[in-house]
């Protein structure tokens, strides 16, 4: 059992040199998730080595740390893909919630208040600990039960906003989560002494990763307030600007640094942009919603710092000068 929670850490820690690979944003709620797991696994892995009761607890307190922080990376993160306005204090409110949580699961052989009395058995010769409840032992299933709860409600308003580029995006969303959830109920059914979520969290990050990579095609990791912002301020004049060639458009993308900063997806819109072509008409071309192409358009503009198309020209001008 050792050598499969072993494995499971030694992946937990290549999922997050992947997340550098994939996620070129560097979204903080992502790299958060995937720190979770690690620190759950190696908890995890500790506690499968443990030959004393004091070592096991410490090792199911370090579990505790990754599982608590856990729900809240994975809300973040499923507020922010689905352009979630949440308050700016809601975060810091999460994380003193947590850290409460924290204290009272790690409580565990220094107060009655979790567990009133816990020793180490072993189980095949692996370590186990045998645990009598105590009473806010329930606190922690309520905890789990209202993040879940977040997160589904947050999942159902992207599925009604049609805030993710896709329905098919919000059904991958919503996977994750329940599949989690389904599993966390068998564990709590079963009472195996195996910790399956392990695996699961693993998966999860897969999963996930595999999500990101699509959406940032489409542009959808950047930060929502921004865009929202730019989008709501200004509009776009397209029949008074004069459309660049395709030569003087391979000018300014080869002279525009800033263009570099532009996902693959945002470069095709930039693109037709410069050629002068209507959102309907880009969005037609590229098999994509209007509102896609203005999410795009509006990313463009703030990456590039401008306003509006008007104000793109302007600047597209000065590099298509240095042909």
């Amino acid at each position: 059992m050792s050598t499969i929670y072993g494995i499971a850490f030694s992946v937990s820690l290549l999922m997050i040199g992947v997340y550098f690979f994939v996620d070129s944003k560097h979204d903080k709620w992502l790299l958060s998730l995937f720190i979770s797991v690690a620190v759950c696994d190696f908890g995890y892995f500790l506690l499968s080595l443990s030959k004393t009761l004091d070592a096991a607890l410490w090792s199911n307190r370090i579990a505790y740390l990754g599982n608590v922080f856990l729900p809240f990376s994975l809300l973040m993160m499923i507020m922010s893909l689905s352009r979630f306005n949440y308050p700016k204090w809601l975060p810091k409110i999460l994380v003193a919630v947590n850290t409460v949580m924290l204290l009272i699961a790690a409580s565990g052989g220094f107060l009655p208040i979790y567990y009133k009395e816990v020793s180490l058995g072993f189980d095949n010769g692996y370590p186990v600990l045998i645990k009598e409840y105590g009473p806010l032992h329930p606190v922690y299933k309520v905890f789990l039960f209202a993040y879940f709860t977040a997160m589904v409600a947050v999942i159902a308003y992207t599925a009604v906003k049609k805030t993710v580029v896709s329905s098919k995006h919000t059904a991958f969303l919503a996977f994750v989560v329940i599949g989690n959830i389904a599993i966390w109920l068998v564990e709590n059914m079963i009472h195996s002494s195996f910790e399956f979520l392990s695996i699961s969290y693993i998966v999860t990050e897969g999963m996930i990763l595999f999500l990101y990579s699509i959406l940032q095609d489409y542009g959808i990791t950047d930060t929502p307030k921004e865009i929202v912002t730019v989008t709501e301020q200004h509009t776009e004049t397209v029949e008074v600007l004069k459309a660049f060639s395709d030569e003087q458009i391979e000018s300014i993308m080869k002279n525009w640094d800033a263009t570099e900063t532009l996902s693959q997806r945002e470069k095709e819109v930039l693109h037709f942009l410069l050629e002068n072509k209507k959102r309907k008409v880009i969005a037609e071309t590229l098999f994509v919603t209007e509102s896609t192409i203005k999410k795009h358009t509006a990313a463009i503009y703030r990456k590039l710092e401008t306003a509006n198309r008007a104000e793109l020209f302007e600047k597209a001008k000065e590099y298509s000068a240095q042909i």
